[in-house]
């Protein structure tokens, strides 16, 4: 008698219920695929079909490819976020930051992701990419989500067709995550990089230069509340959307989904309301809160003295000692020596070394009085008595004092 029969006559002995009969061996070879797919509780993808269009029916978009779901909203540019409205990106009359030239809002491309991770490399995924456009009176928000890894190259194809015709992507810390990550995405999929030759403006720079001594950080959160007086409301946290997007591909749970969209549509809306913000923040720099001696030290390394020279002069009495000493510099560029003298004496009461070494320079090589510069030098020494140059400026005043004929005793306090 064989096992089976053996077990079948004790079970029947025992009362129980006969072993119900084994499933049918598969028609072909199970691949390792398959298998792996069975261990890990992955769907079959024949099941996939059905799986993007539920999820696109949740999210109010439609399967653009296997793998791939997009969801596209629209915005009146009458729109309100926060404080701020959308229309002012079309009024855009004066430079932008980081660029010499006002643009036309058409030309611009808005484009924010959402990773597996924040460790780039190949090894690192964009599950969601949103990109904002302006249209006339509409801003056209489309984001492109992954169901699957199988959707990438269809996103990737996407993207690239809808900002082909844009010359300016605009975006938050993009130089150092998304852009780098995308040009490898497109790399490895043997894709045409679309971003490769768009004018590349990052807010998060010019944001980190007017606020970073104004703000606790500078993440886009703190600039929306700050700048736009927009605060989101049951928002998805940044560190918990890789999650979201995981327990998505390996459960199929859907519960956060709509939030992890949200998320994302914020970071682009806010975009479009923060360029102008900043912009009007680096030409009225007081008005908006931010770091006047950092907004004119942009414009001078612009190349536009006379507008540095012009925030830090309306602001004077309120500059700390590295904005006066920038406003000083100015005025000595300009030869207003009586100007920038002035300022480095107020600084000398707060034992300033950079205004009282200026000080010294001044009256040894412009004012020609080597006596007052000695007493610059000799304040300098009780404040950096193992700085080597002050000695050996010492000992060339004295020498000069002396060719003079002028005592040590004279002259002096």
């Amino acid at each position: 008698m064989e096992l089976r029969q053996r077990l079948t006559l004790l079970r029947s002995q025992s009362g129980a219920p006969p072993c119900p009969a084994a499933p049918p061996p598969p028609a072909g070879p199970v691949s390792v695929a398959e298998r792996m797919q069975r261990l890990r509780g992955v769907p079959h993808p024949d099941s996939h079909s059905s799986r993007d269009v539920q999820t696109a029916a949740l999210l109010g978009g439609e399967v653009l490819a296997a793998g791939l779901i997009v969801v596209e909203q629209r915005f009146a540019l009458t729109h309100q976020h926060g404080q701020r409205y959308l229309t002012s990106i079309t009024g855009l009359q004066q430079p932008l930051p980081l660029l010499d030239q006002a643009l036309p809002a058409e030309h611009m491309v808005f484009l924010d992701t959402e990773t597996t991770g924040l460790a780039g490399g190949t090894g690192t995924v964009a599950f969601l990419l949103g990109v904002g456009r302006i249209a006339g009176d509409t801003l056209s928000v489309r984001q492109f989500f992954l169901t699957g890894f199988r959707g990438e190259a269809a996103m990737l194809q996407a993207v690239a067709t809808w900002v082909s015709d844009s010359s300016y992507l605009v975006t938050f810390n993009g130089k150092s995550f998304d852009l780098p990550l995308l040009t490898t995405r497109y790399r490895l999929a043997r894709l045409a990089d679309p971003f490769r030759d768009i004018q590349h403006i990052d807010l998060f720079h010019p944001t980190r230069r007017a606020f970073q001594r104004q703000w606790p950080d500078c993440r886009l959160q703190t600039a929306e509340q700050r700048l736009l007086g927009f605060r989101r409301q049951h928002d998805l946290p940044a560190h918990l959307v890789p999650e979201a997007w995981f327990a998505f591909v390996r459960r199929g749970t859907t519960t956060k989904l709509p939030a992890l969209l949200e998320h994302n549509r914020w970071d682009l809306v806010s975009l479009v309301a923060l360029l102008p913000t900043l912009t009007e923040a680096f030409h009225r720099p007081a008005e908006h809160g931010a770091d006047v001696t950092a907004i004119a030290r942009y414009w001078r390394m612009r190349g536009d003295e006379q507008r540095a020279l012009t925030y830090l002069q309306a602001h004077e009495w309120h500059l700390d000692v590295t904005g006066l000493l920038d406003l000083a510099a100015l005025y000595k560029r300009q030869r207003c020596w009586s100007a920038a003298v002035a300022i480095w004496h107020r600084l000398e009461a707060q034992r300033s070394v950079a205004a009282l070494e200026e000080l010294a320079k001044y009256y040894e090589h412009v004012g020609r009085d080597p006596a007052a510069a000695l007493v610059c030098t000799r304040q300098l020494q009780r404040l950096e008595p193992r700085n080597a140059a002050h000695p050996r400026r010492l000992q060339r005043l004295v020498g000069k004092m002396s060719a003079g004929g002028m005592r040590m005793g004279e002259s002096l306090p």
